[in-house]
């Protein structure tokens, strides 16, 4: 009795929800099929069939001849001495650093010690709505999200067939479609949030009132955030030293270090500074911190959000200071009601980032 009550559960949630059931089904589908293929050894001879059950040795050979070049080791002190205003730019950054360093810590101390009670500059002062989506929608949005990037995936290679355009294409289809998916989940998560259960785009967070003071609030608490941040990487870096572990260059970073066509930096900025966080801030805070929380409580979503945060980046050293990122734009975005804190630092983090790296192509590119 109890067996049949169950299974007649299943089959009304897959007559309910059949099309995210076939999207799901074809994603299980495709990646048994990638399994099987990659013992094949006949599909090595079809590029378009490598392209599409991911089977790639000639993109990684092609990745390998974009790894950084090997130069000459040159003495510091040599370069400096040359290149006077190298030795300027490094002192101005090192100052700036340390002077926000200090106001961070100055923040984090008197948050400490509550001498900013009175005062606080992230007070709870924002009105979160009471959300109609449920739990399942997540997982509805995550089987859009992957059934879309193997669309694409397959799309992309049909479009690399002719080998005089592969080389070009390999480089930016995946950047240019990494855009058109976040587009994608913003879309459809608007699409949810007010055609499926007719709120408003406030219930997730995006408020355009006080912008001005929400931007400003984001950029504090970020700066409040760097000792932290500074704190765990250091900590990190002397714990991979001890276990001798060097982590893998990110492809995204051999970009920005390598890549020479100015428009496909630019874009590549836009989409790691500003496109990626907004999405990502209305995926993991705005949509699933919200429902989460209705059903579990404030700090078990918080926790979930920033783990599962921290775990799609995809990087085991930045596991930890990522999942601290993920918890203060939870905090914040717990405290304002307002998404626009958590995006403005997540793009100061990102854009941070992005700018230590120019910053040390510029040097390199001196160096060598």
């Amino acid at each position: 009795m109890f067996s049949n009550s169950v299974m007649l559960k299943i089959r009304g949630l897959i007559n309910q929800e059949r099309i995210y059931v076939l999207m799901l089904c074809f994603i299980i589908l495709f990646n048994v099929m990638i399994s099987l293929a990659e013992k094949i050894p006949e599909l090595n001879d079809s590029f378009l069939l490598r392209r599409i059950l991911r089977l790639r040795p000639e993109e990684a050979e092609e990745e390998e001849e974009l790894g950084a070049p090997a130069y000459e080791q040159t003495a510091w002190r040599e370069v400096l001495q040359e290149k006077k205003h190298l030795l300027m730019l490094l002192n101005m950054v090192g100052f700036l650093a340390l002077c926000i360093f200090g106001l961070g810590l100055f923040l984090d101390i008197m948050a400490i010690s509550g001498k900013l009670k009175r005062g606080q500059f992230l007070e709870a002062s924002g009105k979160h709505f009471a959300v109609k989506w449920k739990i399942r929608d997540i997982f509805k949005i995550g089987i859009i999200f992957l059934f879309l990037g193997h669309i694409i995936y397959i799309f992309e290679g049909f479009l690399l067939v002719h080998p005089a355009s592969r080389k070009e294409a390999l480089r930016f289809l995946p950047l240019f479609n990494a855009g058109i998916m976040d587009l994608a989940i913003v879309g459809f998560i608007i699409y949810f949030v007010k055609i499926k259960y007719g709120q408003s785009i406030k219930a997730i967070g995006l408020k355009i009132k006080g912008l001005g003071k929400t931007i400003s609030l984001g950029v504090l608490c970020y700066i409040a955030f760097l000792p932290i941040l500074a704190f765990l990487l250091v900590f990190l870096v002397w714990l991979a030293a001890i276990f001798n572990y060097a982590p893998p260059q990110q492809a995204i970073f051999r970009l920005f270090l390598q890549e020479e066509n100015a428009w496909f930096l630019f874009y590549s900025t836009m989409l790691v500074v500003i496109l990626g966080p907004i999405a990502e801030e209305i995926f993991f805070r705005g949509f699933s911190y919200n429902v989460i929380k209705k059903r579990w409580g404030p700090q078990a979503a918080a926790i979930l959000t920033a783990v599962v945060f921290a775990g799609l980046h995809a990087n085991l050293l930045g596991f930890l200071p990522i999942m601290a990122l993920g918890i203060l734009l939870v905090y914040v975005y717990e405290k304002t009601g307002s998404l626009i804190p958590a995006i403005t630092i997540h793009v100061v983090h990102n854009g941070l980032m992005v700018t230590l790296l120019f910053l040390g192509r510029y040097i390199r590119d001196f160096v060598k």
